[in-house]
């Protein structure tokens, strides 16, 4: 370097400074010789070396992050260096002496290599050449020694400790020290890297991690930069998708495993089993908290870290306010007469370098940045952990289930709805506790802290007028108290309603055609008043709670400047009076925050309880005996291991399973290594003992005898009850075996117990003494239940039902079952979906395909719960021989049938008879005919008439083509009501349940009009003005305090003097301004209760009166998640999110106008800054509302799969088949988490860049009012309220977006329940019909045609009859000829298009539909039973007498059933009728019909679920007390209409013969004549 350029670099009089510049220029060489040769390493390498393709994810070398967090430090270091240089310099040139740039230029060549070594290092990560880090090696190493250099320079400077200035009160030496540091570490990381790769200690860098190996992995978080995954950077692949088009789930490829459900369930069962164990061993209560703790305690902690960071960098914006205003005031308003300081050249001092304002505006930037970052990622950590915990709670919950006992939920323990809210309310609860926990420390600290500052900024008035605050915890403490209660309350009027909701949905066809739709209406209404009532309370104290965070910090203002002259003596100076009103403006989010946390935590544990009490519900028996083998991961194996919780004994080389008693345990000989490894325990330890496992959740086995080879099963000495802790059996004294390989047939009356029979073999009842005993070489089970229970998938999977296909098996059985004319119709074959619980099939269909299931299964033993009375004759007897005779029977198979024919009981090996809940006979049907003559005469009467329809060879065949007509009008109605024409590829790939509706784009404005039409118009513009005027006496406020603080800064005489005028004018405006601001919150508050109550009322109404054909193409649990989740979000996060976007919308505004009024050139910054703020909403909102809409409809399927496997626990469980449904729900979850998390994750996103806006928003603000007071004049106290001001907007605009972006999202609740709302209706209008009518009770039909849609075809074609008045007609065909249209036409649940239906002369289609249904009684083939005593199933309204209802129990047969019952007619119905038999429903549905008085009645095959004797019985009582009266029966036997006035037989929708029962049967080619032949 020559001597010119050197006098530049070190200033012309270098002689004071030469050897200061000296260092400086040695230490300038490593980093600027570093930059070059990285630079060109870089190029060379990218040119020349081909290793080392670039990927779009990133491995991370060994102390990643340790490197880039010094890295960055480092940048920040030499910013601060170059500033120091900067002022340092000033000095120099204010003290007369020339430049000298070297005192900046060494910061700068530190920054540039500080900048090149970062992208250096991701240079060599990216492309794997780990080799080339000896050059940031000896960066570092060289870097070292030339800091210690002049770190030694500094502490031998004579001219330094000549001046008596301590070493450290120089910044140039403190900035030295932290350099050197920072090399160290660097260094350390750097050996470290080249010890363990470069020499080959460690060799598994560069290999793939289990994530990345996965197809379709782009959640990079983990496998990118640390300033990737910090800011969020990996992630913009995602909006640039978004801004394009659609993002669908697919488009989000898979999750790492951490976030995955199965991960986060073992890692939740892992701390539960130790914690449960723990618990048995201590005799404690297992809290589930502590757990959750425990589990998840470790990361929210460390999150905690990033939160402290965070929390005090924010006070550094308010302290800089002071320093501003006195660098401005001390700069350019120093009174003429105040002598200016004379500055000598020197180093600056630390002090002086941050009393610079330029330099603490930087310092605000730097610190906000770095606060952002930190806030950011600490929101990320404990949301992704609230996601996980969401998790484990649901699979945990879904887990439970399978353990579940029967009598848990049919007992009324629990309903389905509540088993539900565990995994979306109580998972959601526990979730958002989690995501704010730290919140419970962080508040009072951040608190603590400001009182401190603002003690030390103000003194005694600051003690004073915090006292305030310390005065309303309380009243914070006791609001979330409240709020937490009333929550509880509104859970439970939620869970009430949901329950009622929930059976109008599943009994929505009874209902319709009762004409109860209002009634039903009016209990939901009822039931939504009380929780809007509670919704309003809380809305109430929640809005009493905004105004006290509103006002307590005006108050507290108040009272600080009020006092504060008069106490101090001084005067209130815009350095005091803003820097105190930014503190206390920091006071004001935890105020906000600390009730809603400690709500959270209230909800939290509540949840927590509830949690504890499900995971302690009865279990099913012997779900206790082998821990450590559940469903997740047994798969039986034949050595030893029940899979379904049996013990095991081994006796002479026999295998036995049993099951034993609750109460009396004995034990039996069994070799020592022939025992299972462990018992499994119950899922928590409870006092309570419930099936086989005793209160220390051991199992002790019962003396089993040897079961006989020819023994299936054995029950000895069994008495079995629902009721764990009921004394009373269900079932006495029960003593049978089951032959191995043989068809044992049970019958009985109804109400016997024969389907309890099967309950306690497959052990779904409590065994109260005796035990069951399985064969253990012979004891697989299929099962199929008397009321089909079908998931919703393809019908070859619910065939399949998880087993292998073999084809030549697979048709066989389906050929057995009948099914192949319907698979034929259907659009996809085998594939097509069959819909939620089988909707698109009629019952006897849904039958066989639980039967083929069964049979297909491959099982030893098979037990099928009456199966035969929802077949047709033909149907039944071909199952029979096809299915049950020739397939389980010639494969050896044990074969348990429940039927009411009992032609088919001489086929039978062994028969077992049973009444009131014992085995009154049992043999073999030569032993049980001489037991009991009466059964023996019937079944012979009815084996004689089955055998004379032998010879009707074409009957079957004729039948199977009616019912393929049938499914294919179903079919074409299901299309049509899913919208085919919208979405014809769905319907080629076989989907008759049309897929959920999901809105794209973004939310219409007329969607916000349709939202505040329910508020209401005049309530919404109030709002507006309430929110302008607060904003505007808001700003007046804050500049009378500017006007105060600049008036005591002048020092004029009479300025204290003068105070009270000042104290008076902010005391008005900050009331008024409290005032307004309570009225706008509560006319919001009042707006939203006005606009959930319309738009629920609205969708309730409208989904009562919609058509059937909806809900046949609309799964229940999508109509109920409009219930549920979109109604709660309305209820409850919209006025929150409305309450924030207005008040903040309107702070954004004022905070602008203060800007602009202060400094109005700060406009030109401020547009493009508003271009880019507005981008960015667009940009995120356009993929963020996908996400959420995904996430939405992702939900759902959880909660169907979830609701469908509690339909069909004791199926599931008898084919042992847990762990294929625990997968499956798994997955789904899955989906729903990947949605879930990129959520998420897009938020964090969002919100770090609106963090950094806003602080280049800060950042130019402050630069303004600097500029502006040095060159423009503008008052010091103009340039704190400015400051105060940009503080202020940054946090709002980033509210602002927040809250649009949720409202949107939130919006689309609105959106999803105002679809429902407006789904076309029925036509319920029409003129009224005398009160009377109908009198006589005579129907014509005139030549009529029937559809369910107007663009289907008919399934009745021109029908035309006449029924005289009390004319008695039975209706009957093979399945699908129209039977069940008919009779829906007469109720015009379908569209006659064609014709008319007269009604004592008066045609129906005048009538109002509710009269008109009102006016009719049926009698449904499905039973519908409703939550509520028997009186008020019988009669709902409530206007029959005790007398009235108990004479229809005594026409129905059920007078004794229900006098047996102490509440008698108070006794509780549960949910869906489960306390009762099938049978006994639809008994009682007889009842409520009788008790309607109806000229008309229909009988839509009543008495198919009833036994022969007790149908016959009702025959003669239904003959006689409906003697009077017009009565269509549907026929199921039809030898029940035998004795009908007149037979109509329909076949393919027409009339194929209508004539009396005795011309028919003496007709050879009569249908009827054949039906009656075949024995029904």
């Amino acid at each position: 370097m020559d001597s010119a350029a050197w006098n530049w670099f070190c200033g012309s009089n270098a002689s004071t400074s030469n050897q200061e510049c000296v260092v400086d220029a040695i230490i300038s060489v490593p980093p600027v010789t570093f930059s070059v040769l990285a630079i060109l390493t870089i190029i060379i390498t990218r040119c020349c070396c081909v290793r080392g393709k670039a990927t779009p994810y990133l491995l991370r070398y060994p102390g990643h992050s340790i490197r880039w967090i010094m890295s960055l430090a480092f940048i920040a270091v030499s910013l601060a260096a170059i500033g120091e240089g900067i002022l340092s310099e000033e000095s120099f040139r204010k003290g007369g002496d020339h430049p000298h740039p070297y005192l900046y230029l060494n910061g700068a060549f530190l920054l540039l290599s500080g900048i090149i070594s970062l992208s250096y290092y991701h240079f060599l990560e990216k492309r794997r050449t780990e080799h080339l880090s000896w050059l940031l090696l000896l960066f570092w190493s060289v870097s070292i020694v030339t800091m210690s250099y002049r770190l030694h320079h500094f502490l031998n400077d004579d001219l330094i400790g000549d001046s008596g200035t301590y070493k450290l009160d120089i910044f140039r030496y403190d900035v030295t020290i932290v350099f050197l540091v920072i090399y160290c570490i660097l260094f350390i990381v750097e050996f470290n890297f080249v010890v363990k790769t470069i020499c080959c200690f460690e060799s598994s860098i560069d290999a793939l991690p289990a994530d990345l190996r996965q197809q379709k992995m782009k959640y990079l978080s983990k496998h990118s930069s640390f300033l990737s995954e910090v800011t969020f950077w990996w992630e913009n692949w995602l909006f640039k998708a978004g801004y394009k088009k659609i993002i669908e789930v697919e488009d989000l490829g898979s999750i790492p495993e951490i976030h995955t459900s199965t991960y986060n369930h073992e890692r939740f069962r892992k701390v539960f089993d130790r914690e449960k164990e723990k618990c048995r061993q201590s005799g404690k209560q297992l809290n589930i908290f502590k757990v959750m703790c425990i589990t998840y305690g470790p990361t929210i902690a460390f999150a905690g870290l990033l939160k402290i960071i965070g929390d005090l960098l924010s006070f550094i914006g308010p302290l800089s306010i002071s320093g501003i205003v006195n660098f401005v005031t001390n700069t350019y308003y120093l009174p003429e007469d105040a002598q200016r300081e004379i500055v000598t050249p020197h180093l600056v001092t630390p002090s002086e370098f941050f009393a610079n304002g330029y330099i603490l505006v930087a310092a605000v930037l730097v610190s906000s940045l770095i606060r952002h970052t930190c806030d950011q990622f600490y929101q990320y950590i404990v949301s992704v952990e609230g996601l996980h915990v969401r998790s484990a709670i649901q699979t945990m919950v879904y887990w439970k289930s399978m353990r579940m006992s029967t009598y848990a939920m049919s007992g009324g323990m629990m309903t389905m709805g509540q088993i539900t809210n565990h995994m979306s309310v109580d998972a959601n609860n526990i979730m958002m506790f989690f995501q704010l926990s730290n919140e419970i420390w962080a508040v009072p600290l951040k608190i603590i802290i400001t009182l401190v500052l603002l003690y030390r900024q103000m003194g005694y008035p600051a003690l004073i007028a915090s006292s305030l605050f310390f005065l309303s915890i309380p009243i914070q403490i006791k609001i979330g108290v409240t709020v937490a209660g009333i929550i509880k309350k509104v859970l439970q009027c939620a869970d009430k309603r949901m329950k009622l909701s929930n059976e109008l949905l599943q009994g929505i066809k009874l209902l319709k055609i009762y004409g109860w739709e209002k009634l039903f209406y009016g209990l939901i209404k009822q039931a939504r008043e009380k929780e809007l009532a509670q919704i309003f309370k809380m809305y109430i104290v929640i809005s009493v709670n905004f105004v006290i965070n509103s006002g307590v910090p005006v108050i507290v203002a108040l009272v600080a400047f009020g006092t504060y002259t008069s106490i101090t003596g001084k005067p209130l100076t815009p350095d005091i009076a803003f820097t105190t009103l930014s503190l206390f403006n920091q006071i004001v989010a935890p105020l906000f925050i600390l009730p809603f946390v400690i709500n959270l935590f209230v909800n939290c544990l509540v949840s927590c309880g509830r949690l504890k009490t499900y995971f302690l519900a009865p279990e099913i028996e012997g779900d206790g005996d082998d821990d450590g083998k559940d469903f997740e991961t047994t798969i039986p194996n034949g050595k030893g291991t029940a899979s379904n919780g049996y013990s095991v004994g081994y006796q002479n080389g026999l295998e036995v399973e049993v099951r034993h008693p609750k109460k009396e345990k004995k034990t039996f000989w069994v070799h020592e290594d022939e025992l299972p490894d462990s018992d499994r325990a119950p899922l928590i330890a409870s006092t309570t003992s419930y099936g086989s496992v005793d209160s220390r959740g051991s199992m002790i086995t019962s003396v089993c005898e040897e079961l006989p080879n020819d023994v299936a099963i054995r029950v000895t000495d069994g008495n079995f009850t629902w009721d764990p802790i009921a004394s009373t059996p269900i079932l006495h004294d029960i003593n049978v075996d089951i032959p191995i390989g043989k068809l044992t047939v049970i019958v009985g009356t109804v109400g016997s117990g024969k389907s309890s029979l099967l309950q306690a073999i497959m052990g779904e009842m409590t065994t109260l003494s005796g035990n069951v005993q399985l064969n253990r070489t012979h004891n697989d089970i299929a099962f199929a239940a008397q009321k089909a229970w079908l998931v919703n998938s393809s019908l070859k999977d619910n065939v399949l039902f998880g087993e292998k296909l073999r084809d030549s098996k697979y048709r066989k059985v389906i050929g057995a079952c009948a099914l192949k004319p319907d698979i034929d119709m259907l659009p996809a074959g085998d594939q097509t979906e069959i819909g939620e619980k089988g909707i698109n099939l009629s019952g006897g269909q849904k039958q066989r395909v639980s039967v083929a299931r069964a049979l297909y299964s491959g099982r030893n033993i098979v037990i099928l719960d009456d199966p035969l009375s929802a077949l047709d004759v033909h149907v039944g007897a071909h199952l029979f021989e096809h299915g049950i005779s020739k397939i389980l029977r010639k494969h050896n198979q044990t074969v348990i049938l429940v039927t009411h024919q009992l032609q088919y009981l001489p086929e039978a090996d062994q028969i077992i008879v049973m009444k009131d809940g014992r085995i009154v006979t049992i043999g073999s049907p030569e032993d049980v005919a001489i037991t009991d003559p009466s059964l023996c005469s019937e079944w012979q009467k009815a084996v004689t008439i089955f055998s004379e329809s032998e010879a009707e060879s074409g009957a079957e065949s004729e039948g199977l083509l009616d019912e393929r007509k049938a499914l294919r009008r179903q079919v074409a109605r299901s299309i049509s009501g899913g919208h085919a024409d919208k979405c014809p590829e769905e319907n080629e790939k076989g989907r008759l349940i049309a897929k959920e509706e999901k809105e794209k784009g973004s939310v219409s404005y007329r969607m916000y009009l349709h939202y505040f039409k329910a508020m209401g118009y005049g309530l919404a513009l109030f709002v507006l003005f309430t929110a302008v005027t607060r904003s505007a006496i808001q700003i007046s406020t804050n500049f009378w305090l500017s006007s105060w603080s600049q008036y005591d800064l002048n020092l004029t005489g009479n300025a204290i003097d003068k105070s009270s005028y000042w104290i008076g004018g902010y005391a008005g405006l900050s009331l008024s301004t409290l005032f307004i601001t309570s009225v706008s919150i509560f006319v919001i508050a009042y707006g939203a209760l006005q606009a959930s109550r319309n738009l629920h009322y609205a969708l309730l109404d409208n989904i009562i009166h919609i058509p059937m054909r909806f809900f046949d193409t609309t799964p229940i649990g999508r109509i109920l998640n409009r219930f549920s989740s979109d109604t709660q979000l309305i209820d409850q996060r919209l006025v929150h999110t409305l309450r924030l976007l207005i008040n903040l919308a309107a702070n954004v505004v004022s905070s602008l106008i203060v800007q602009v009024v202060v400094v109005w050139y700060f406009v030109f910054f401020f547009i493009p800054i508003s271009f880019i703020f507005i981008f960015l909403l667009m940009y995120y909102i356009a993929t963020s509302r996908e996400l959420q809409r995904a996430e939405s409809v992702s939900r759902s399927p959880v909660f169907a799969h979830f609701s469908e496997t509690l339909g069909g626990l004791s199926t599931i469980r008898a084919y042992k088949d847990e762990k294929r449904f625990f997968k499956t729900i798994m997955e789904r979850i899955n989906v729903n988490n990947t949605v879930f998390l990129y959520l998420l994750t897009s938020m964090r996103w969002v919100a770090l860049r609106l963090d950094y806006l806003g602080d280049f928003v800060v950042f130019s603000a402050s630069l303004c009012v600097l500029l502006g007071a040095a060159y423009l004049g503008i008052d010091a106290s103009l340039v704190g309220l400015a400051i105060t001001y940009s503080l202020e907007v940054s946090l709002y605009m980033n509210f602002v977006v927040r809250q649009c972006s949720d409202l949107e999202l939130q919006m689309n609740a609105v959106e999803r329940l105002r679809f429902y709302a407006e789904v076309p209706t029925e036509d319920y209008d029409g003129l009224e019909p005398p009160p009377d009518w109908p009198a006589r009770g005579e129907i014509q039909f005139d030549d009529i045609s029937v559809r369910y849609s107007p663009d289907l075809d008919p399934v009745l074609r021109e029908v035309s009859l006449n029924v005289c008045s009390q004319e008695k007609i039975g209706i009957c065909g093979r399945t699908g000829s129209g039977k069940s249209s008919l009779t829906l036409a007469l109720f015009r649940m379908i569209d006659t298009f064609k014709g008319r239906i007269l009604i004592d002369g008066i045609d129906i289609a005048a009538v109002p539909l509710r009269t008109l249904r009102q006016r009719l009684s049926i009698i449904p083939q499905d039973a519908i039973l409703f939550t509520g005593t028997i009186r008020y199933n019988l009669d709902p309204i409530g206007t029959k007498t005790d007398k009235e209802l108990w004479e229809a129990l005594d026409v129905a047969q059920l007078r004794e059933v229900v006098s047996n019952i102490d509440a008698g007619l108070d006794y509780e119905v549960t949910e869906g009728g489960e306390n009762f038999s099938v049978g006994q429903r639809q008994l009682f549905c007889l009842a409520r019909a009788f008790l309607r008085h109806s000229k008309i009645i229909v009988m839509d095959e009543a008495t198919a679920s009833i036994d022969q004797e007790t149908d016959f019985i009702l025959q003669d009582v239904v003959a006689e007390i409906f003697q009077d009266r017009t009565v269509l029966t549907i026929a199921h036997r039809v030898a029940t209409i035998l004795n009908s006035d007149a037979i109509l037989t329909l076949s393919d929708g027409r009339v194929a013969e209508f004539d009396t029962p005795d011309d028919l049967l003496q007709r050879d080619d009569s249908i009827f004549a054949s039906l009656v032949k075949a024995g029904k």
